[in-house]
């Protein structure tokens, strides 16, 4: 779906596998590139509302991970493997990718699922850029949810700023993915000072919240009051 001009939305919930947190869909010239690209459950999905948008999935030419999570790059293999899709990671988040660490990555935790080793072909970091049809995207390094999480921003053509948030906002904490409360409040903290028009994040259909500085600050309020430990994974039935 599209969000934006040149910001397209080919997975996440009600788009692809329910397993998917968001990707999005990046035209560059003769290029595409994706911000994330969900699991190996939802790849055939993916490529094919790729397709469905008119795009040709051959193009597929990088992948910037917001985060070294299966449920964000676990089908990253598989983009390389059919489309010779090069992956970026941040490097907090290159090892657990590499070695295929089911824990560390969130696979076994949350989707009784194995990680598939991954190379990784580059690293991201605070301050990266690169340019899509859509505007200038620039990278800020914001751990917390897991040490390389990383938000995307975009200065879009038409003159409005777009934050990607992955799971820097909203995502979960735990001491089994690296997750870091103090050096979180520190990414949220600088998020706060940024201005974005609008933002979307890494699980939810396909959606661009607007009034995002307000939103944003609310949500960074809310942030670490009270942990529950009753959170229920993705694969296992619950009756209650």
């Amino acid at each position: 779906m599209k969000l934006l001009p040149g910001v397209y939305q080919v997975a996440g919930p009600n788009v692809s596998h329910s397993f998917d947190a968001t990707a999005y869909l990046l035209p560059a010239g003769d290029s595409l590139y994706l911000i994330d690209c969900g699991t190996p459950e939802g790849f055939a999905q993916i490529v094919d509302n790729i397709r469905s948008l008119g795009f040709d999935p051959s193009r597929l030419a990088r992948i910037y991970a917001t985060h070294g999570h299966y449920d964000h790059v676990g089908a990253a293999g598989l983009f390389a493997q059919a489309f010779g899709t090069q992956l970026y990671v941040h490097a907090l988040d290159r090892e657990q990718v590499e070695t295929g660490d089911s824990e560390r990555t969130s696979a076994s935790l949350l989707y009784g699922a194995a990680f598939p080793p991954t190379p990784v072909h580059g690293v991201i970091a605070q301050g990266d850029a690169f340019a899509t049809d859509a505007g200038s995207w620039t990278i800020l390094h914001t751990p917390g949810h897991s040490p390389g999480s990383c938000c995307f921003a975009l200065e879009h053509a038409v003159g409005m700023r777009l934050l990607i948030a992955g799971d820097t906002l909203h995502g979960g904490y735990s001491p089994l993915i690296g997750s870091d409360e103090a050096a979180w409040r520190e990414s949220l903290r600088r998020l706060t000072s940024l201005h974005f028009d609008c933002y979307t994040l890494g699980h939810t259909p396909p959606l661009l919240l607007c009034d995002a500085d307000r939103r944003i600050a609310s949500v960074v309020q809310s942030f670490a009051n009270y942990y529950t430990p009753w959170f229920k994974d993705f694969v296992r039935t619950y009756p209650y």
